[in-house]
């Protein structure tokens, strides 16, 4: 009787937090008589998406299929892995299984770090890790490879190098090269830093790479600015009449003021689903996601702008028989309209999809009597510190005004 091997998911907590579960295979081989071995598929979700019954990630969104494909993918992949063992193996051992079904899909296993190469790391990382970055994330990553790569041809006349070479030095000459090709600002540098430290920092926590090379170096300190609306500049664009404009211009400016009205980021925008509505005891609604970015879920209960948005796109050619809730256009077609909106509005900023954002947290929000705690929760952050930004901007502004207030008391003599 030939070999084969029987494939099943099981859902595990992770270690760190309790509330979510990885998602591990589990390999039967035939003539084990009933052992199994598991391994990681390195795919974890919150515990509240995974279906006992069916064993996949429930839900009907892009983000639940993209990762139900990669689960079936993988499987499929590891019968093609056991289909090559078993046609040059004469005696299968189960372990030995194991460690070449790691070693094809993760690169995982002992006496290959030498081989690996610092182009490397961007594939493996965005391969294990693909289920969380995202279509725009995983852009971003290539991007950086193909800098990096471009960079070692410069400085070392190869693109593939060993990771021997990271150090230190290296990475303040690639910090260089990047400003002197594209000429960006330090807070642009140091995303790009980021994802360059993230890629390499899972080689070493899955032993690719013996110590994290990257320990002395430090990011440049840049002081960190939020660009909002003003009541009089959001009100500006609320109270304008678009009826006369372009179809494509009315759309984005309902969606902009959208996000001013939820803190809805522009991909949490686009990924918006039928699915992602709570109704209350009282009839009223709110947004229950996990964002796109972080997966950490997030509240947002919705007023009455918000509703009307949602109603008056229903039935949009764009969305009609989808689950999606939001004719979002194209990211750079957005940003491209958000300027000529400010035009129209007589707005002297630079409008982005992520000014609304900020303008639903500071002038919305916090500057209505919101509290930071709640925006924590409704912006999706993982750390608090990351909302107080926020605060730090309400509070200048209520210094500046006590400049005014002093100086108005000043003049009639108090």
């Amino acid at each position: 009787m030939p070999n084969f091997i029987r494939i099943s998911r099981v859902a595990r907590p992770t270690k760190s937090d309790k509330t979510q579960r990885t998602i591990f295979l589990r390999v039967f081989p035939s003539w084990e008589n009933g052992r199994d071995f598991t391994f990681s598929t390195k795919i974890t979700i919150p515990e509240n998406r995974w279906n006992k019954i069916t064993k996949s990630v429930s839900g009907t969104g892009i983000d639940s299929n993209r990762l139900n494909t990669q689960l079936s993918q993988l499987e499929v992949e590891t019968q093609n892995i056991f289909q090559r063992y078993i046609n040059v193996v004469a005696n299968p051992n189960m372990k030995d299984l194991k460690s070449e079904i790691e070693f094809v899909l993760f690169n995982k296993g002992t006496g290959k770090s030498k081989e690996v190469l610092v182009s490397d790391l961007f594939d493996r990382y965005i391969e294990l890790h693909r289920s969380d970055l995202g279509a725009i994330r995983i852009k971003r990553y290539r991007f950086v490879q193909t800098c990096v790569n471009d960079f070692n041809l410069v400085r070392l006349g190869n693109k593939k190098v060993d990771v021997k070479v990271l150090n230190k030095e290296w990475r303040d000459g690639f910090k260089q090269f990047m400003m002197n090709r594209f000429n960006y600002k330090p807070s642009t540098i140091n995303g790009y830093l980021k994802v360059l430290h993230a890629a390499v920092r899972y080689a070493c926590n899955t032993n690719h790479i013996e110590k994290f090379p990257f320990n002395d170096c430090k990011f440049e300190k840049v002081e960190q600015t939020i660009k909002y609306l003003t009541d009089e500049e959001y009100l500006s664009i609320a109270n304008f009449d678009f009826s006369k404009a372009d179809e494509r211009i009315q759309r984005t400016a309902d969606c902009f003021l959208f996000a001013c009205n939820t803190g809805l980021a522009i991909s949490d925008l686009r990924s918006f689903n039928k699915s992602n509505l709570e109704r209350d005891k009282d009839g009223s609604l709110s947004i229950v996601k996990y964002r796109d970015k972080t997966k950490v879920r997030f509240l947002v209960p919705l007023n009455k702008l918000a509703l009307s948005i949602i109603e008056k796109y229903r039935l949009h050619q764009d969305i009609v028989g989808t689950d999606l809730l939001l004719p979002v256009i194209h990211i750079n077609d957005f940003n491209h309209l958000l300027k000529m909106i400010a035009l129209m509005c007589g707005v002297n900023k630079n409008l982005t999809s992520h000014v609304a954002r900020h303008t639903f947290a500071t002038t919305n929000w916090l500057n209505n009597g919101g509290s930071l705690e709640s925006l924590q929760s409704m912006l999706g952050h993982s750390k608090i510190q990351t909302t107080e930004i926020y605060g730090q901007i309400t509070d200048e502004k209520v210094k500046s005004e006590a400049s005014l207030v002093f100086s108005n008391q000043a003049k009639k003599g108090a």
